[in-house]
């Protein structure tokens, strides 16, 4: 009867080592992911000209001026240059305003143009670079039609404007037509397309 005892002992304590073994393999699995580097890690980081990066540009940040104005007969294109004019780089995306200004005219001193359906593309502007949009405008066909004497432009996403010279010619104005003859298109990187 003496060795039940031992036995019965012997069986306990196979027991317990069998369940501290088992406790054991359970805390070492969790450790070998950990050796592994962590999911961050593995992602590549976002490069350094990643426009994402940069905060959008403001009229703070950048100059407008006039660029060529192209064409002959029928429409003609004019650029307007945006120069990032501060110390730190500036993302652009999109369409600003167009808005011509002129003698007073039976819809108004003000001709708000419209934008292209064109698709805008999201760019940084370093300091020094510039972006720029094209306003594709309609001289009149007949009569003297309305001229401006100047404008004011709007960056995209930005509710301040600057005021230009108009580059000269009449205008025919169509501020009510679904697809007017003068319009804009959206930035895009450069001093001139």
């Amino acid at each position: 009867m003496s060795l039940i005892r031992p036995t019965t002992a012997a069986r306990a304590a196979a027991v317990a080592l069998a369940a501290v073994a088992a406790l054991a393999g359970c805390q070492s699995a969790p450790t070998a992911p950990a050796a592994q580097p962590p999911a961050a890690a593995l992602t590549a980081p976002a490069p350094a000209d990643d426009p994402a990066q940069a905060p959008r540009c403001t009229l703070d940040q950048l100059t407008p001026s006039l660029g060529r104005t192209t064409g002959e007969a029928g429409q003609r294109h004019t650029t307007v240059v945006w120069t990032n004019t501060s110390t730190t780089a500036c993302l652009m995306h999109g369409f600003g305003g167009v808005d011509l200004e002129g003698p007073d005219d039976p819809m108004g001193p003000t001709y708000s143009l419209r934008r292209t359906s064109a698709s805008p593309e999201s760019f940084s502007v370093e300091p020094g670079q510039a972006a720029h949009f094209v306003i594709t405008w309609l001289p009149p066909q007949d009569g003297p039609g309305w001229t401006p004497t100047g404008m004011l432009v709007t960056p995209p996403d930005e509710t301040r404007s600057a005021h230009l010279d108009w580059p000269g010619g009449a205008v025919l104005r169509q501020d009510g037509a679904t697809h007017p003859g003068t319009y804009f298109g959206p930035v895009a990187p450069g001093a001139e397309g």
